[in-house]
């Protein structure tokens, strides 16, 4: 199995803002240290985050690291005209080495879409659809090949050439999706891509897996395209802790959510003035719930050695190749004390119970 861990500090005003680059810095390289498989970095603009370039800080951070893979958590498609995404995503592939698993989302909150034009009702499934059908086509483009034209909700262009560079992985770098649609487990399986589900544990994500396996199977994949899918599908929750004890994993966390409520409430209401703005009338998104208490209440899960253990072996036991730890985000030193008992603890007491094991059922599919 392997393990990923995402690094998300948070910034409390401008006289923070340099300590919290460093701290991302610091925690990707301690993660690196301590055997990690893969290090995220998320895209988060406004309110206290500082991952406004998340392909930027990949940059930085590969000639940084000596053993893991990174990623995104992911990158905001809708953000960025598919051409620069596709070559922004080629370098990156080639700076790694073709280390890279590039997080692809549509996750946008209605404030960081205000601030960028887009319309809040389009960009979370029409514009990520548009982008992300582009990226496909631009990939396969060769220099002699017809012109490619984009007409999409938001970005328009004529591609008359190859992109350049070329991936370092031909044809294309290593992606995986959010799987949140129907529409997005088809593509992605179509595709050949892994995917993450944003639920709380392995028995919350047993549909849509189920969902993405037969849909996945369907399309025929030779033996290594469903044995990476299968290594690299894994599920994302916004906040673990872990601690010798449960009863010190409680403690812990309650103190790490406090300091971090401000910057969830700053967050909401920003998106609630960004709504008023463009007058809409639709439910909240998922990605805004993903700020309320409530949300943040059912998606976590924190505890002892044992209780990781078991909680762990959940999704051992589901198939999945990867786990996800996405710890609650540090604001400061003593925040940042604890995150890395945490990511210690978690590294040197629960990953090594599962180290070698492989999931199955890709295998299985094709005897």
């Amino acid at each position: 199995m392997r393990f990923a861990i995402s690094t998300i500090p948070l910034s409390y005003g401008p006289q923070h803002d340099e300590w919290v680059m460093e701290a991302e810095l610091r925690m990707a390289q301690m993660a690196d240290g301590l055997g990690y498989d893969l290090v995220m970095v998320g895209e988060r603009h406004f309110s206290g985050a500082v991952g406004g370039n998340p392909l930027l800080s990949l940059a930085t951070l590969a000639p940084r690291l000596t053993h893991a893979w990174l990623g995104t958590g992911v990158v905001l498609v809708p953000n960025y005209h598919p051409i620069r995404l596709a070559e922004m995503l080629n370098i990156i592939d080639h700076y790694t080495k073709g280390k890279a698993i590039i997080g692809l989302g549509s996750g946008m909150s209605p404030e960081d879409a205000v601030a960028f034009g887009f319309e809040v009702a389009q960009q979370t499934e029409r514009m990520f659809n548009d982008n992300i059908d582009a990226l496909i086509a631009l990939w396969k483009k060769q220099s002699d090949d017809p012109a490619i034209t984009i007409d999409g909700a938001h970005y328009k262009g004529t591609l008359l050439e190859r992109i350049t560079p070329t991936p370092y992985r031909k044809h294309q770098p290593y992606v995986k999706t959010t799987a949140s649609s129907d529409v997005h487990i088809e593509r992605a399986a179509r595709e050949g891509w892994p995917v993450f589900f944003i639920k709380r544990d392995a028995e919350d994500a047993s549909d849509l897996f189920k969902k993405y396996q037969t849909a996945l199977f369907s399309h025929n994949h030779p033996a290594n395209v469903l044995a990476h899918c299968a290594d690299w599908t894994s599920v994302a929750k916004p906040s673990m802790h872990v601690a010798e004890t449960d009863e010190q994993a409680a403690a812990e966390w309650t103190y790490l959510d406090g300091r971090v409520k401000p910057f969830m409430r700053t967050k909401l209401a920003y998106n609630e003035r960004a709504r008023e703005l463009q007058g809409l009338k639709m439910p909240p998104a998922n990605v805004e719930l993903r700020h309320t208490e409530e949300f943040r209440a059912k998606m976590t899960v924190y505890g002892g050695i044992d209780t990781m253990i078991e909680h762990v072996r959940g999704f051992e036991d589901a198939g999945y190749g990867m786990f996800h730890l996405s710890l609650i985000s540090p604001v400061d030193e003593e925040g940042m004390a604890i995150w890395e008992r945490s990511v210690t603890l978690f590294a040197e007491k629960v990953m090594p119970h599962f180290r070698g094991v492989k999931p199955t059922w890709a295998k299985a599919a094709i005897g």
